[in-house]
């Protein structure tokens, strides 16, 4: 009866240092992909996208976590570096279309970070914009296309994110919608490029022409402060578009651009892509 006993104390003995290096294996599970997590927040406490982000976020009304700002942050830098656009540049119309809220929908139905109208998600192969790596692919797809047809210009770039090709087209430049200049001078504003700030000619609803502002591919934007909401700006323009009444326009003479002739086609409801 005895030597049992002396046999099961023995490896019993065993079981507090197993179950020691079990819970330490559990520690290690929970710690190490929380860690893993933290860390592009840490590596990068003054991105200027992270920045920009959480100023915006803080300000306005959207529900959007820490964990979504720096997958957003990283979706941006993979697919502006890709197709070869500044990065920052990308954050500035996510900010001015949905405040970086990957639920935003727009009073005309634009859906997600880039508010890509159901049509033109559509055309770019977005199955949902409410993904924000989907809707951030598309958005700058449908950015790298204007940036081409346009060739860098970024006034008439942005002009055409907004109020649509064929305005720019019809106007030679940029359409003379005061929301739309708003919202073309704010994202300008926002990435220090306030010197490419087209300037009207005449009296306010003068048509700002076409210009060769072009973009270095290689330029380093830096981020200025914002004035307000581009929401705001971005509701302000769709009601604007609502209650402009019908006219017809008249069509102009051929432009000698590269690139324009593929810009003749309907004029998409309301603004933006």
């Amino acid at each position: 009866m005895g030597a049992p006993s002396q046999g099961f104390t023995e490896r019993d003995a065993l079981s507090p240092l197993v179950r020691h290096a079990l819970g330490l294996g559990v520690l290690l599970l929970v710690i190490v992909p929380a860690y893993l997590t933290a860390r592009p927040v840490m590596a990068r406490p003054d991105s200027d996208i992270l920045r920009m982000a959480r100023e915006t976020i803080e300000e306005s009304s959207a529900e959007v976590t820490i964990a979504e700002i720096v997958e957003i942050e990283a979706h941006i830098r993979d697919v502006a570096v890709r197709y070869d656009i500044p990065p920052i540049l990308v954050a500035a119309i996510v900010e001015a279309e949905s405040e970086f809220n990957p639920r935003a929908v727009s009073r005309r139905g634009a859906q997600g970070l880039m508010q890509l109208m159901p049509g033109t998600a559509s055309s770019l192969k977005v199955s949902d914009s409410f993904d924000p790596y989907e809707n951030i692919e598309g958005g700058v797809r449908h950015l790298r296309r204007l940036m081409d047809r346009y060739r860098g210009d970024l006034p008439l770039v942005l002009a055409a994110y907004n109020a649509g090709e064929q305005a720019v087209l019809v106007y030679r430049g940029v359409p003379p919608f005061p929301e739309t200049r708003r919202y073309v001078s704010r994202i300008l504003r926002r990435i220090g490029r306030a010197d490419l700030i087209p300037r009207a000619r005449g009296t306010s609803n003068a048509v700002v022409p076409v210009s060769t502002n072009a973009i270095d591919p290689g330029i380093t934007l830096t981020v200025a402060s914002s004035s307000r909401s581009g929401w705001a700006e971005r509701q302000a323009l769709e009601r604007a578009l609502s209650a402009r009444p019908e006219r017809s326009i008249s069509t102009p003479a051929p432009v000698s651009a590269v690139g324009y002739a593929d810009a003749l086609r309907p004029p998409r409801p309301g603004q933006g892509p």
